[in-house]
């Protein structure tokens, strides 16, 4: 039969069934019903490889906030990514366990099979999906490359900044892409985002290079917050994920397969919104096509 013919038949059947034409997406979600998360997946999950049976190590700042923060009321390490990674370690059967160190140690503890899993949201580079030092998940979040200023620095755009001191985390890509976007200007590194903060109060930087998540948080609870500002517009904007051990790659596979039931059941959203994250960071995701 010619393929004209035979898509013509298929065509005929399609429409008999209300599934063609204007109506098909309407008729689809009668027949298939409310969209479900998928629950027949292994329980527990067989993962053979883990740092310590029994446990998802995960490896965090604990100096990221919303991210990832210890609460100063009950010095315990608290967070929208510390809930995302215990939630995670809880469908697959697994007790978590978080160590703290600093950003600059995640990464390489993951290829040094430290830990199982890391980073409270790794932006998305070439050389990070195609490294061999570690996996990145589906992205669970949008941010992009922000500055903060003090309001009497006179920097209101990036462009601004190129006669004043750049700060940022060392290795941080944000900082990395500010210092590539603006060559030729003084820079100063620091361990930490509280580090950067402090800098930025004292005048060893006059702007710091972070994400949209940390820059609202900032903005929204630092105790000099009315002394500073946003700095914009964003010099790149990401898809940002959790990273695996390079040795699991069943693992990768496991948490993708939960990310994609938190985004349908709307609990990623709910957990990463619920320390006054921005809803634009899950939401955005539908526009780079997750």
């Amino acid at each position: 039969m010619a393929l004209k013919a035979i898509w013509g038949v298929v065509g005929a059947g399609l429409l008999a069934l209300g599934l063609a034409g204007p109506a098909a997406a309407q008729n689809f979600e009668a027949i298939l019903g409310t969209p479900k998360p998928f629950s027949e997946f292994p329980k527990p999950w067989p993962l053979k490889k883990l740092v310590a049976p029994g446990k998802l190590t995960v490896g965090t700042t604990g100096a990221s906030p919303p991210r990832t923060f210890v609460d100063p009321a009950t010095n315990k390490l608290t967070g929208s990514y510390i809930e995302l990674f215990t939630k995670i370690a809880t469908d697959l059967g697994l007790q978590v366990e978080f160590v703290r160190l600093e950003w600059a140690g995640i990464l390489p503890g993951l290829a040094a099979n430290r830990f199982d899993m890391g980073c409270d949201g790794a932006s998305w580079t070439a050389d990070r999906l195609g490294s061999g030092q570690f996996l990145m998940t589906s992205p669970t979040a949008v941010n992009a490359t922000v500055g903060l200023t003090r309001k009497d620095t006179g920097i209101k755009t990036f462009a601004d900044a190129k006669s004043k001191t750049l700060g940022g985390v060392r290795g941080e890509i944000y900082f990395e892409g500010a210092k590539k976007a603006l060559p030729g200007t003084k820079v100063t590194e620091f361990p930490g985002m509280q580090e950067s903060l402090i800098g930025l109060a004292n005048g060893q930087a006059d702007m710091i290079a972070v994400n949209l998540s940390n820059a609202l948080n900032v903005l929204e609870t630092a105790p000099n917050k009315d002394q500073l500002m946003m700095v914009g517009p964003a010099l790149e904007v990401f898809p940002q994920s959790l990273c695996v051990n390079p040795n699991q790659p069943e693992l990768l596979v496991a948490v993708n397969l939960l990310l994609a039931n938190y985004r349908a059941d709307g609990s990623l959203k709910a957990i990463l919104t619920k320390y006054k994250t921005p809803t634009a960071e899950v939401e955005l995701l539908d526009r780079i096509g997750y």
